[in-house]
Formats: structure tokens, C-alpha cells, sequence
């Protein structure tokens, strides 16, 4: 696996979303000074506009300060490109994952297909340690496991910190997560082709301490190598499978159609409906005892497609959220108001928000009616088969994956296992967007608080019922669900 198939399967479905906003721009149009500043006033304005609570982590004090700095620099011509940089960072100030402006993928690929080099490796992160995770370049000496103390002379995460601002996160922990999956693509980002990085490198089992310069390299010099890492790229999306003869195993992949082939396909979840029926079928005819669910390394998605699967093992009605507070704006209302298809009727919920908005006033923060989803009926159920079910989380469960697990907990469908998530079950969602006039650069904002089951309205992650010890992230799927098998067992929560 070579590192830009890494960057395409963690990027495109967590840092874009999966949102169909990721527009193609003219990246070296010239933009005037003038239209510049039109840009910004209108970026900032907007987020104000349309934002639940764009200060929940901020003061407008310190955003205010921050917008008159950044009007004051823009005093000369730059092209969309260098406006686009600017402009994350602006957004990414706000430590709120779902306002943010997306890293230029596309520019960055064009980068790569015209023999663009990067740094070979990618670095994992955990608080102020950072360490290689995977090597791709040539030399003998750089392992996976080594520690980064220094790079170009800098103190590694001195030499982090300008990265960190292009990422909009609602936590430290996890914009770590994604810097380590987008180190390279935002060295490029920032600083633009470089050909080569000094390390400062140790090994933790000798504690040897050495030096080493690490040329950059075209994607088609970078080795193919494999690590511990669970980064590497699943061979299937969605998996299920009996283990033992016993356990139930089912991988659900992301809650969208990792099929799609335009974004209208990306919300079709015909064939997630049938994959979910086959797998819960295929245990009940296998008689198991126990079914993981494993939603670890998940980008999320929508729960129009996870509700497909907690309905087979719900006992009573449930909803994502307890509360789906949305602030009203006309941003969001003419965000919505796109999605009308240009013939025919538009879907529920669109038509439900056109109503919901046109109801009330602009800055009103008014509870949107949800509906219930309900369990199946038999035989499309197991809640009367005696069989445990775990939902298996982890560090790198994201967006509607963590609230599948909250959804699980809370109501009592299932025991969650695992590890914290760093993403939140309550958290400052419903991700809307509008363009820039001049640049075209597509905003996001989030336009809502949403609360989950249980009503904790303070924004943190899912907690396991049971956490795992000792549990280790970074591992391959496979060796981590062994980890996993063998604490159920030894810990007698699988059921013989």
C-alpha cells in the first residue's frame, strides 16, 4: 500500500465529509485585493450567521482580533489557492470540527500526478509523543516505532504547530488524529514542495539517538511497505462472519453507500439494507451467541443507514438524538432549499427543514422535530435469540459511528466496548455550506446542537461500558479483534 491510497481512505470521508462540496476551483486565479477582503467579510459574516454557536470554544473578542489581523494582511493580489489557506485557518480557529473550509484534495492529487514529491512516511500522535508509524522511503535505518524529536532542527511539534491550524477540531486529541493521517499532504499545503526533512530520530528499544536526511520522493519511488498500523486499507468495506462458530463478526464499513458513483448514489442505501439482512440472517442460521459489532476505524456517514442496523437488535423506539436544536438563518434555509430537485418531490427531511424554516425567525434556536426509528418485527429481529451483542469503538470511530454507539448505549441495545472516542456524541453538527463570491470557496458550518440519547448536553465523547485494557489502536484490524475476542472470553462477558 503506497501512502496516497492512505490519504484517500482517511481524508476524503473524514476531513470532506463525504459532502460533495469539495468543488474543483480555479486554484491559480488572481484575485484583487479588494475582492479579497469582500471574501473575508463575507466568510466571517456567514459563520456568524449560520453557526449554532461559532464562539462555544472562542471569544468574539479573540475571532474579532483574529478578522482585523487577517483583513489588515490582505493587502496585495493572491490566487484563490493562497486565499484557500487563509481562509482554513480562519475557520479552523473556531475549534469546531464541522466549521471548516477543506483541504484542496484535488490540487493536492494534480500535485502527486505530475510527480510531486513528499516526505515518505506518516507519523502517529499521541498527547506530545510522536512517533514514525509508517515508512515508505528506502533507508534501513527509519523503523516504525521510532520516536521524532526534532525535524529541520525544530522541535517536532514546534515544527507541528502550523499544521494543526489549517485542521478544525473540537479537541486536541483529535486534531491530532487527523494531522497524523494528513501530515505530508499539509507540508505541501503550508510550504509548498521541499526536497528533503532533517530528523532527529530514537530508537525506544536501544534509546540510540541518531540523525538522518530523508529525501522527499515521487509517489512511484515510495515503497510499498506494511507496519502494525491498522491505517492500511481494509481489503473489504463491510464484512460479516462467524467466528469459532459461536461469534457473530460484522464490520458495517461507513453509513453510506461505499459504492456510489455520484453523490446523489452516496445516500442510497439499498445495498447497506441488504448487506445488514444478510449478515444478521447468516447468524441467526448459524446459531451465535454473541455478535461484535465493530465500528472502529469508521468515518461515519448517515443514520439513515445505521438505523437499518440497530433495528435488528433494538427493544423499543429510538432516535439519533434527545434534542436537534437548530439555530435559523437564511443561509441554512437556502442551503436546504438547493437540495429541491429540479422536477419531482424532494425527500422527508428537506421538505420537513423548508417548513420548519419558513416558520421562524432568523436567529431563533428552535427544537426540530424527530421521529422515532423502530426495532424490526420478527424474523427481522434477534432481540428474542439470547444472544450478546458489543459495538466495538475506538479512538478512530468518527461522526455518525460515535453516535451509533451512543444510540446503543444509552438505550441498552448493547454493552459498547473499546476504547474512548475523541469524536463527540454531543456535538455541534448538521454541517451546512455556502460560497464565497469571489473565490468560490465552499464554508462549512455546523447549524445545529445535537444532544445525544441520554441528554448529556455537554459535548464529549462515548465512554465504553467495559474498556478494553491495554488496547492498542494502531494495530491491524485483525490483530486487534483477536485482542478483543480473547478479553471477552477471559472476561467471561462472551457467552458460551
Amino acid at each position: 500500500m503506497r501512502i496516497v491510497t492512505r490519504w484517500l481512505s482517511i481524508v476524503i470521508p473524514v476531513v470532506m465529509s463525504i459532502s460533495g462540496h469539495a468543488d474543483q476551483l480555479n486554484s491559480s486565479k488572481l484575485i484583487s485585493t479588494e475582492q479579497l477582503k469582500e471574501d473575508f467579510q463575507q466568510l466571517y459574516a456567514g459563520l456568524q450567521l449560520g453557526s449554532y454557536d461559532l464562539y462555544a470554544h472562542r471569544s468574539k473578542a479573540e475571532f474579532d482580533s483574529m478578522f482585523a489581523r487577517g483583513l489588515t494582511e490582505l493587502d496585495e493580489p493572491l490566487t484563490v489557492f493562497e486565499a484557500q489557506k487563509r481562509f482554513m485557518k480562519f475557520a479552523a480557529h473556531a475549534n469546531i470540527a464541522h466549521t471548516r473550509i477543506d483541504f484542496p484534495m484535488a490540487d493536492f492529487m494534480s500535485f502527486i500526478d505530475q510527480g510531486g514529491k513528499t516526505l515518505p512516511l506518516s507519523f502517529s500522535i499521541d498527547d506530545n509523543e510522536v512517533r514514525v508509524d509508517q515508512y515508505f522511503g528506502l533507508s534501513d535505518k527509519i523503523k516504525h516505532g521510532h520516536q521524532v524529536l526534532s525535524v529541520d532542527g525544530i522541535s517536532v511539534n514546534d515544527w507541528l504547530k502550523p499544521l494543526r491550524g489549517y485542521l478544525s477540531a473540537d479537541n486536541a486529541q483529535l486534531r491530532n488524529e487527523l494531522l497524523e493521517q494528513m501530515v505530508a499532504p499539509l507540508l505541501w499545503l503550508d510550504q509548498g514542495q521541499k526536497e528533503s526533512y532533517h530528523l532527529k530520530l530514537k530508537d525506544p528499544i536501544s534509546n540510540n539517538v541518531f540523525e538522518i536526511v530523508q529525501v522527499t520522493l515521487t509517489q512511484d519511488k515510495q515503497s510499498q511497505q506494511t507496519s502494525e498500523s491498522q491505517t492500511q486499507t481494509d481489503s473489504k468495506p463491510r464484512e460479516y462472519k462467524v467466528i469459532d462458530g459461536a461469534i457473530g463478526y460484522l464490520k458495517p464499513g461507513p453509513f453510506y453507500n461505499v459504492y456510489a458513483t455520484n453523490e446523489i448514489e452516496t445516500w442510497d442505501n439499498t445495498e447497506f439494507k441488504t448487506f445488514i439482512d444478510d449478515a444478521f440472517k447468516h447468524f441467526i442460521e448459524a446459531n451465535v451467541s454473541t455478535i461484535v459489532i465493530d465500528i472502529t476505524g469508521n468515518p461515519g456517514g448517515t443514520n439513515s443507514f445505521s438505523d437499518l442496523m440497530l433495528a435488528w437488535f433494538a427493544d423499543k423506539p429510538f432516535r439519533f438524538a434527545s434534542d436537534f436544536r437548530i439555530k435559523v438563518s437564511a443561509l441554512s434555509r437556502a442551503a436546504n432549499q438547493a437540495r429541491f430537485p429540479k422536477s419531482g418531490s424532494a425527500d422527508d427531511i428537506t421538505t420537513k427543514l423548508e417548513d420548519f424554516y419558513s416558520r421562524h425567525q432568523e436567529g431563533d434556536v428552535i427544537s426540530f422535530p424527530l421521529d422515532n426509528s423502530l426495532p424490526n418485527a420478527k424474523p427481522h429481529s434477534i432481540v428474542d435469540k439470547n444472544i450478546n451483542v458489543f459495538v466495538w469503538i475506538d479512538r478512530f470511530s468518527y461522526s455518525n459511528a460515535v453516535s451509533v454507539a451512543a444510540i446503543a448505549q444509552d438505550y441498552q441495545f448493547a454493552t459498547v466496548i473499546g476504547e474512548k472516542t475523541s469524536d463527540l456524541a454531543t456535538t455541534y453538527g448538521a454541517m451546512e455550506h455556502f460560497k464565497l463570491t469571489h473565490t468560490g470557496i465552499q464554508v462549512g458550518y455546523p447549524k445545529a446542537l445535537i444532544i445525544r440519547p441520554n441528554g448529556e448536553a455537554q459535548p464529549d465523547g462515548v465512554t465504553p461500558d467495559v474498556i478494553i485494557p491495554n488496547y492498542q489502536a494502531r494495530l491491524t484490524r485483525e490483530k486487534r479483534l483477536k485482542q478483543v475476542l480473547a478479553f471477552l472470553k477471559s472476561s467471561r462477558l462472551e457467552k458460551q
